[in-house]
């Protein structure tokens, strides 16, 4: 067998083995997408298309009928609208956190916007989905007022109103550009270490055989 092919030969070998290791490194930290919950689907169906505010039945009653409505009214108005989503805190829900299943909300309606989890007498969670959008602070917004009262909401409501956004959730918080784009990028690093790796395994393979020939 000639030096080329047995240099080629390796020289693919490594090739593909940094490849197949910068796949690993690039995908071992991707987390697959939840499956999505039924609590998920009950406050989609509930938003429906034009709703802006959820309660789950465990919850009724959380909020005057005339509190629902200013909330509902308010969080329409809103640019980028809002939407509210009351219920108790469970952990066995079937998701990892609550931009988990805010997410899985928002893609079910596929209405984009400013999404709030409220969870009566406890606290608040919020989450853009499908925009990117100017930074909101809750605890700024709520102030001192008790955060899951109907003011504190109206306030946050207030406070998302004028935000400046975009539709379409940004993807470029990571180095590389995202998932696919650090995917591409573990690849491209790996194949042409390899390639490298293979070159110089050719360079001290020839000059091994030279050195034997010699003498």
């Amino acid at each position: 067998m000639s030096r080329r092919i047995v240099g080629l030969l390796i020289t693919l070998v490594l090739a593909a083995g940094g490849g197949a290791l910068a796949w690993w490194l690039a995908t071992s930290g991707i987390t697959p997408d939840l499956p999505v919950t039924e609590r998920a689907r009950a406050a989609a169906a509930g938003l429906g298309d034009d709703g802006h505010v959820y309660v789950d039945p465990s919850a009724t009653g959380t909020f005057t009928d005339a509190d629902l409505a200013r909330l509902d009214a308010a969080a329409a108005a809103s640019d980028p609208q809002a939407f509210l989503v009351v219920w108790p805190a469970s952990r066995e829900a079937g998701y990892g956190s609550p931009s988990d299943v805010l997410h899985q909300i928002g893609d079910l309606t596929g209405r984009p916007g400013l999404y709030v989890q409220v969870v009566p007498g406890a606290d608040l969670f919020d989450t853009d989905v499908g925009i990117a959008g100017e930074y909101l602070s809750i605890y700024s917004a709520v102030g001192d007022e008790a955060e899951t009262e109907t003011p504190a909401l109206l306030r946050l409501i207030d406070e998302n109103d004028g935000r400046e956004y975009e539709v379409g959730e940004d993807t470029s918080s990571n180095y590389w550009g995202g998932t696919g784009g650090m995917i591409a990028a573990g690849l491209t690093i790996g194949g042409l270490g390899g390639v490298g790796a293979g070159l110089l395994g050719l360079a001290g393979w020839a000059l091994v055989r030279r050195r034997r020939a010699a003498a």
